[in-house]
């Protein structure tokens, strides 16, 4: 017969160990992650204040015009469209500019180009305010390489 008391463990130390050894495999995981987001040319992030409090962005980019298969720019997965088509006008894109042109990393990288899925998922990812007629334009230009695309 089931006694529970059979499986009640008293020595407290054997469960903290399991814990310690959970949270040493999510560090080693942690720090894996970094370094394969480091090791990516496409990833990077920046610092923004947001309500007060300093927050981490974090970014992938997509290649400028190298036919290159477009990446999201918050997830980083490559989707199946290509870059220098009108395939683009199915995503919203925005240039990142904010790295000075006489910087390292603009003489490194050039010119940053981010898609995202809508203009609502950029303003969410990066803490901004669009103009309505910047969504409706988009959503127009949207429509219609939708309607060409997936007939």
């Amino acid at each position: 017969m089931y006694n529970s008391e059979d499986y009640l463990c008293d020595d407290l130390s054997e469960v903290s160990g399991n814990t310690s050894s959970l949270n040493t495999n999510m560090r080693e995981d942690y720090k894996a992650m970094q370094l394969l987001k480091k090791s990516d040319l496409d990833y990077y992030s920046y610092k923004k204040v947001v309500n007060g409090k300093q927050v981490k962005v974090e970014l992938y980019s997509t290649p400028v015009g190298k036919n290159a298969l477009i990446r999201h720019a918050i997830s980083g997965s490559r989707c199946k469209h290509r870059t220098g088509t009108t395939q683009e006008d199915l995503y919203y894109t925005v240039i990142d500019t904010s790295a000075p042109k006489n910087t390292e990393e603009y003489q490194k990288y050039g010119v940053r180009v981010l898609f995202y899925y809508s203009p609502e998922e950029y303003e969410r990812h990066a803490n901004v305010k669009l103009s309505p007629e910047t969504k409706e334009n988009w959503q127009i230009k949207y429509m219609v390489a939708n309607r060409r695309y997936n007939k």
